[in-house]
């Protein structure tokens, strides 16, 4: 058994990890093309973060919040212990690509009154630019953590040790409503955590003698807590070493994820269950050639809804470059517990469940019989409760806990679970001081907590079967229609393999009131290379009786969009709430609306024929290549011409992460050479972009023509 260490803080851990582990590495960061670009030691970090720390403490934000504001990097990792270091609070936040982001910022900037905004000299011209936006009144310092590291650390600095129960950092949520929230994270919070996480990792399946010995790889944002947590903060906890990429290197190539696992010979890496489904997509055969993953022995999968098919697909498809299926562990967290609550068993794989779709309906757990023609849903477990924590599930309405498969809320107590919200004291009392029932204080499992301890309210529904924990969805979210319990996830999966036309991941499925009884509502995003001449009329009817075959309920209306119609967070998960609020306001454009009842004669969507497309040739090379970004944006998002603006940013065209990755390549090819992010903040819609590469060419071509002239007149 490994033991786990231990530290009194965050800073504590760093300078013990200097001492011990000084000029080992701590991180390697790697460029978009997968080859090293920076490397870290815990030494140099411990130093920078010195650095920082003493300015940061000589201009007074001692005991403030700071903004961090950074692409992925390890210049983010110096900032984040320079602020821990001055006494600072960090609060992560990720530069924004629109209009969106940037008022989400705003919102954060205001909710934690920041004192200042921490960023480096590549990012700091866009900072100006974005606080100037922010519509902010008060006055926020901008600091650039380049010069701080050129300072010398006065002799008589000393790092500030903090209590265990001061605040670490503030995790902001991505929420649905548009308001962020600030869960409050102490030092003792994440310390707890990274040693659940570590002992979820090892404790049957002991990879390594030493924890120094461990090596993973993480590509997840480091504004999220998955990416901070699990990915940067975890192995300073066990002195272990980390490999980092930036989200945009995995999106443009997921086969530089996996390579940098073989590589590095890692042991632990993941991410939410579209890393793997993205991989299957994105990975080439002639890839899968050099790759050798029989290091990986935790592939941690969680954040989202963890679907069965896709590991299975996923261990079919990579077990020849060594893949072991044993290696997948889905688990559960979330920010408001710091990050980790429930795993799967280290090196047994994930466990499923096959449940009896009309009973789960009915909120309680039944195997299918063995000659059962019932239709079932395969339920993947999140694994054992984290050392130290307990985990009851409780109706939400009365408070009451459930049976053992009996479905209800997931509550969560243990050293893991946050302080509450930033200044939001009446949320955190509801949300993280809930109490069980009383009379019913007897309940079973009642030896790690006792009823008046308080309880975190996941706001999840999910129950415990055989000592595992099984999430079905969110209690804002379900759906209940004729007294069965649906879960949208479960009706948007069934949706999109009803057509090859439907976009996976592009669905969103809820409930409204209606006459005598809830009325199933569904959207549906179309595949950018869906085929319009197909009568969309059928194409939803057979989503409607796919549902209806296969969950018991027909659905009253089905809705078809454009992609990337459907409201994301920053992380690209889907804003179910905010997409039922945008079709009862009528602000979503639909290509096809299907009602149930009804007899239109459907209607058909006649291709687009995009004037303009023969006359490429005769525009200049600028005019030229904004029609071909509109071209193609219109046939991606199946709009018409006219539509397509590019005043717009490239997150505001309407596109998601991976379709932006593709224009970007577009016109790198175009240009050939690339185009690096920092170039994309500085020109941030498309046009501004267009302009400055049209205006990079021209300066290149008068220079090509001076060299000329210069050569004839020397041969002359």
């Amino acid at each position: 058994m490994i033991l786990m260490p231990s530290y009194r803080n965050l800073v504590d851990m760093l300078t013990q990890r200097a001492h011990s582990s000084g000029r080992a590495v701590y991180a390697n960061f790697l460029n978009s093309d997968g080859e090293l670009a920076e490397q870290l030691t815990f030494r140099e970090l411990n130093q920078a973060a010195c650095q920082i720390g003493a300015s940061l403490r000589e201009q007074g934000l001692a005991g403030r919040t700071v903004l961090l504001l950074f692409l992925p990097g390890l210049d983010y990792i110096r900032a984040f212990f320079g602020c821990l270091y001055a006494g600072a609070i960090p609060v992560p936040a990720y530069p924004p690509t629109g209009t969106k982001d940037l008022q989400r910022l705003g919102k954060i900037a205001l909710d934690c009154q920041a004192g200042a905004i921490l960023s480096n000299s590549g990012l700091l011209p866009q900072v100006t630019g974005w606080q100037s936006g922010l519509g902010v009144t008060w006055d926020v310092p901008r600091i650039c953590v380049d010069h701080l590291l050129w300072t010398d650390t006065p002799e008589a600095f000393v790092p500030f040790q903090a209590q265990p129960d001061d605040v670490a950092f503030l995790q902001y949520t991505s929420g649905s409503t548009g308001r962020p929230k600030g869960v409050v994270v102490s030092h003792a919070n994440l310390l707890a955590n990274f040693a659940q996480i570590l002992q979820g990792f090892l404790r049957d399946h002991p990879m390594v003698d030493w924890l120094e010995e461990l090596r993973s790889v993480c590509w997840l944002p480091p504004f999220h807590d998955m990416g901070l947590i699990g990915g940067i903060l975890t192995p300073i906890f066990a002195g272990a070493q980390v490999t980092l990429m930036a989200p945009m290197t995995f999106l443009r190539r997921p086969d530089v994820w996996l390579k940098a696992l073989s590589v590095q010979r890692a042991h632990i890496s993941g991410g939410p269950n579209f890393a793997y489904d993205y991989c299957l997509q994105k990975v080439t055969d002639a890839q899968l050639k050099h790759l050798d993953l029989s290091c990986w022995k935790v592939a941690y999968n969680g954040a989202e809804p963890i679907q069965a098919d896709v590991l299975q697909r996923f261990s079919a498809r990579f077990a020849g470059c060594g893949f072991n299926r044993n290696a997948f562990f889905p688990c559960y967290g979330l920010a408001e517990a710091s990050l980790f609550v429930s795993g799967a068993q280290g090196g047994r794989g994930a466990r499923t469940l096959a449940a009896d779709q009309f009973a789960l309906q009915q909120g309680r757990f039944v195997a299918p019989g063995s000659k059962s023609v019932d239709p079932h849903q395969d339920l993947v477990s999140s694994g054992r409760i984290a050392e130290g924590t307990a985990v009851r599930i409780v109706q939400p309405d009365t408070r009451l806990p459930c049976a053992e498969g009996e479905v209800g809320e997931i509550w969560v107590h243990g050293p893991s679970v946050a302080q509450g919200y930033w200044g939001k004291p009446a949320l955190s009392e509801s949300t993280f001081q809930a109490r069980i029932a009383r009379e019913h204080s007897s309940q079973e499992h009642s030896s790690q907590a006792h009823p008046s301890q308080a309880f975190l309210r996941t706001g999840d529904l999910g129950f415990r079967w055989q000592d595992q924990l099984y999430v079905t969805g969110r209690i804002k979210e379900l759906i209940i229609v004729a007294g069965r319990n649906l879960y949208p996830q479960d009706i948007e999966q069934t949706v999109q393999a009803s057509h090859e036309d439907f976009r996976r991941r592009g669905g969103a499925a809820f409930g409204l009131p209606g006459s005598g009884r809830e009325q199933l509502v569904i959207l549906q995003e179309l595949q950018r290379n869906g085929n319009c001449n197909n009568d969309l009329a059928v194409t939803a009817a057979m989503a409607a009786r796919a549902v209806a075959a296969r969950h018991g309920v027909l659905p009253t209306v089905v809705v078809l969009l454009p992609l990337n119609a459907l409201p994301r967070t920053s992380s690209g998960k889907l804003q179910r709430v905010e997409a039922r609020q945008r079709y009862q306001d009528g602000t979503l454009k639909s290509l096809h609306v299907w009602r149930s009842g009804s007899h239109r004669e459907p209607r058909k969507v006649e291709p687009e024929r995009h004037a303009g497309t023969e006359v490429l040739m005769h525009l200049d090379w600028q005019e030229a290549l904004c029609l071909d970004v509109q071209l193609w944006v219109a046939e991606k998002l199946d709009v018409e011409l006219h539509h397509v603006s590019l005043d717009a940013t490239f997150a505001d065209m309407g596109m998601d992460s991976v379709e932006a990755v593709e224009l970007v390549e577009r016109l790198q090819d175009r240009i050939g050479r690339p185009i690096p992010v920092i170039e994309m903040l500085r020109y941030p819609t498309v046009r501004v972009l267009i302009e400055h590469l049209a205006e990079e060419r021209r300066q290149h071509e008068l220079l090509r023509q001076e060299c000329e002239e210069t050569f004839d007149l020397g041969v002359e």
